[in-house]
């Protein structure tokens, strides 16, 4: 190893001798070109130490070698130092009973003296690697030397604590580890000298019996301590002096080492914090949080010096520690609150203090220019910047705004469950109460803590948002995106805690009600008189407190009723006047959405009247279908008013899922589904009339086949041709004439209906029927729709008359099939199946054109 490492170090002379030389021919070449003189082109044999290139020689990357030498001797020195301290170690855990105490003490120091010694000689031989090798062993060998010495019981060692012993020990091998490796200008002594300064104040703790508030203290001294030494250090440096960068000999070391010491040192303040905030919070007499603002005090100390106090640190460090700081002294304050608050208001003692300092951060960031937009007035559109702020004033702000969001953050999880039990508690009595049981009686109550809480939080993002948008200049036409996010969260924190005021009052429930629903009623009328002004925030205050009240009246029958039906009043109003046609999208958008809101809200109204009035479900399904009824008419008459037409198709979509869920409320009664059927049918027929909605035929007609499908079923009829064909045929004939009018009339408006009339209603008898003739006919009408479809070129007649056709023909091969494979080996089948996907598979390319070409047939019909 010595060998290779002198080998090294000539190899690295050599190449330094190298590259001077290749500079001074560079710059001589360069000479003559500049004196236009001409280059001879001489080989490289007049210049000692260059190897020629030629086509017969090894490029340097091409020796084939995966290690470099510096990985080499890096890998030696490791190998080898490991070596080292394992057989010290093992000589003196298991040979130590071999030799007296004289014998001991010489092996141990000599062998420690010898690597503690080395590296001044090696460093001089320009062995470096080797050195701080030998200076790891010696360091090593150090807390073997003290464990030998209390084992061995050298002067009374073994009569002291463990703890205690290594504490003192620990901490003199630190000190002297960073003593020795900077008098050595050595490398590797500072960090393990560093790292190891862990130890003393942990151990020193534990060898008192302290508490988890002594650990806190331990760690969050040792931490100062670090950052105390790193100041000292790199304020040398920074003054020109000799530091860190000259010890260490580079840049880099100096950067990396002072890198990880603040992050080991800033990891150590937060295991500090953590055990300090723990042991506050939970204890449990005023001693033991007088006992816990020690560590808490030494925590904002640190907090505000690194913050405020070394300018080295980065900005990102700066506003971490301030944070700490801050937090740490949000815990000292709420911790010693809680003894002479009221019971059940611990968590205002942490809030309150929190949200001030929230507000005073905010107020920091406003004015140290870190919410303020950048003035552009620069040469090429440079910006200028905000206001001429300290660093440290700007990392404070930012940190002590972090730290305060998140300490209030924080309480309002704490109190979030019970704000959640009084926002449901009424719903979860609306659940009983309409599920047809007998709810017994409730209660509505909420403590006054967690709404304090919540009123905190509300106004801590108020004095944000107003702040944020005075420091960056916020308007109407270029708001700012965090001050926008700052009131809309602001105004979701504040409805609640406004309208939970007079649930923690105890006021009765239908004040409470009454308050959400004019709250709503009022936001709704402000809407109207001015659209145009903030119309987002208001927007979320109406959704917040509407949604509130219509979960909260779900508690009684007679609130449900009235609520909703003020709504949905309310809902129409909005919607008709927002759809003018001079209204900014947003507005438009907004009377959609109230005119949707409206036909729902009916729905509701009439499932609970219905409900109310002690109806069955099927009964009540017919005041849904009227109301879906009225919204389709709604929707025609607000159709030719102009600007109206967006607002109109929200409410007929409205109306249509309202019809729908009064046909679902009747699927389990034929005699109601049948009739809702029909109505839906002629109200659809009738959305017909409308010229935009001429495709609603199609569906009133199949409405209409269905609920005569329904009523032929109660009928008990197994023969339902005989009322079937006499509408195919007036289908038909009146299909035919419109379209022999009407140019441009479709095959399925024309057609579809007619041939479904029929065909399906016997398509289904088929299935059930044993008898042959009623297949035989069905196929063949559908053979000759099949053939006239085809001759035609009409989509109608082909598509239902081939697909009956199909389904015929299955069912005719369906008792054939089952005969043949109840004759057949199991494994057949199963072949069978693999050969035909090995076939369709090898022509697949084939199949799809094929399909393409079918498709692009069917798809020229009319």
């Amino acid at each position: 190893m010595w060998q290779v490492t002198g080998e090294l170090s000539a190899l690295d002379a050599r190449r330094q001798w190298l590259v001077q030389r290749h500079a001074e021919l560079l710059a001589a070449l360069r000479a003559r070109r500049d004196a236009a003189t001409e280059v001879p082109v001489a080989g490289s044999a007049g210049t000692p130490g260059i190897a020629p290139v030629g086509g017969g020689g090894r490029a340097a990357g091409a020796s084939g070698r995966e290690l470099s030498a510096p990985s080499a001797r890096t890998a030696l020195l490791v190998v080898g130092g490991v070596l080292v301290v394992v057989a010290a170690l093992v000589f003196t855990v298991v040979s130590w009973g071999r030799l007296g105490i004289g014998g001991r003490a010489a092996v141990l120091v000599a062998l420690t003296a010898c690597a503690l010694a080395l590296p001044r000689p090696l460093r001089r031989r320009q062995l470096s690697a080797t050195a701080e090798a030998s200076a790891a062993v010696g360091l090593a060998l150090v807390l073997l030397d003290g464990y030998a010495a209390r084992q061995a019981g050298l002067g009374g060692l073994d009569r002291v604590g463990t703890a205690g012993y290594w504490a003192v020990l620990t901490a003199l091998t630190a000190v002297g580890a960073a003593v020795y490796g900077w008098w050595q200008r050595l490398r590797l002594p500072l960090p393990v000298g560093f790292l190891m300064a862990r130890l003393p104040g942990l151990l020193g703790t534990a060898a008192l019996g302290g508490t988890t508030e002594d650990y806190a203290t331990a760690v969050i001294v040792t931490a100062a301590v670090d950052f105390a030494v790193l100041y000292a250090l790199t304020a040398r440096d920074a003054a020109g002096q000799a530091g860190l960068r000259e010890r260490l000999g580079g840049e880099r070391v100096a950067t990396t080492l002072v890198t990880v010491a603040r992050a080991v040192g800033g990891g150590w303040a937060l295991l500090g914090g953590v055990l300090a905030v723990g042991y506050a919070v939970v204890a449990r007499s005023p001693a033991e949080v007088m006992r816990a603002w020690v560590p808490l005090g030494l925590l904002v100390l640190l907090g505000l010096a690194l913050c405020r106090g070394l300018r080295a640190l980065p900005f990102a460090l700066r506003a971490g520690a301030e944070g700490v700081a801050v937090v740490s002294l949000i815990v000292a304050v709420g911790a010693g609150l809680r003894y002479v608050t009221p019971p059940g208001w611990a968590v205002v003692g942490y809030a309150a203090p929190a949200a001030l300092l929230a507000a005073w951060a905010a107020v920091s960031c406003a004015r140290s220019g870190r919410w303020a937009k950048p003035a552009t007035g620069g040469p090429a559109g440079e910006t200028t910047g905000g206001p001429c702020t300290p660093p440290s004033r700007a990392a404070a702000a930012v940190g002590e705004l972090v730290a305060t969001s998140t300490a209030l953050l924080l309480t309002g999880v704490v109190v979030l469950p019970d704000l959640a039990h009084a926002l449901i508690r009424p719903v979860v009595h609306g659940v009983a109460l309409w599920g047809g049981g007998h709810p017994s009686q409730w209660s509505w109550q909420l403590a006054t803590a967690p709404l304090v809480v919540l009123w905190l939080s509300a106004a801590v993002l108020a004095v944000m948002a107003e702040l944020r948008a005075r420091a960056v200049g916020d308007g109407d036409r270029h708001p700012d995106r965090l001050a926008n996010v700052l009131r809309h969260a602001q105004v979701l924190t504040a409805i609640p805690a406004v309208l939970l005021l007079p649930v923690a009052l105890g006021l009765p429930y239908a004040w409470v009600l009454a308050a959400a629903v004019v709250a709503s009623v009022a936001v709704a009328v402000d809407v109207l008189r001015r659209p145009d002004a903030a119309l987002v925030p208001r927007l979320l205050v109406l959704a917040a407190a509407g949604t509130l009240a219509l979960l909260w009246a779900s508690a009684d029958r007679a609130a449900v009723l009235a609520v909703w039906g003020t709504f949905a009043a309310s809902a129409a109003v909005l919607a008709h006047v927002l759809s003018a046609t001079t209204s900014p999208p947003a507005v438009r958008a907004t009377a959609r959405v109230a005119g949707a809101f409206a036909v729902l809200a009916l729905g509701v109204e009439a499932v609970a009247s219905g409900a109310t009035a002690g109806l069955p479900g099927h009964v009540t399904a017919f005041a849904v279908l009227a109301v879906a009824c009225a919204a389709a008419g709604a929707a025609a008459a607000w159709h030719r008013i102009p600007g109206r037409g967006q607002v109109s198709t929200a409410v007929e979509g409205a109306g249509y899922a309202l019809a729908a869920i009064a046909l679902a409320l009747t699927a389990l009664h034929p005699d109601a589904l049948s009739l809702a059927l029909a109505i839906t049918g002629v109200a659809g027929l009738a959305v017909a009339l409308r010229p935009d909605r001429r495709r609603a035929a199609l569906a009133g007609t199949g409405l209409l086949i269905a609920s005569s499908w329904v009523r032929l079923a109660l009928a008990g009829v197994s023969a339902p041709e005989a009322y079937t064909l006499p509408i195919t045929a007036a289908a038909l004939v009146i299909g035919h004439r419109r379209r022999t009018g009407t140019p441009g009339t479709g095959s399925w408006p024309a057609y579809g209906a007619g041939l479904s009339a029929t065909m399906l209603p016997s398509l289904a008898a088929m299935w059930g029927d044993e008898n042959w003739v009623r297949p035989l006919l069905l196929g063949a009408a559908a053979l000759l729709a099949t053939v006239v479809g085809v001759r035609t070129r009409l989509q109608a007649p082909l598509a239902v008359g081939g697909c009956v056709l199909v389904l015929v023909g299955l069912h005719e091969l369906a008792p054939t099939v089952v005969q043949v494979f109840g004759l057949l080996p199991r494994w057949v089948p199963v072949a069978a199946a693999g050969l035909l996907l090995l076939l369709l598979g090898a022509t697949y390319e084939k199949r799809i054109d094929e399909a393409r070409r079918l498709r692009d047939t069917v798809r020229s019909m009319t």
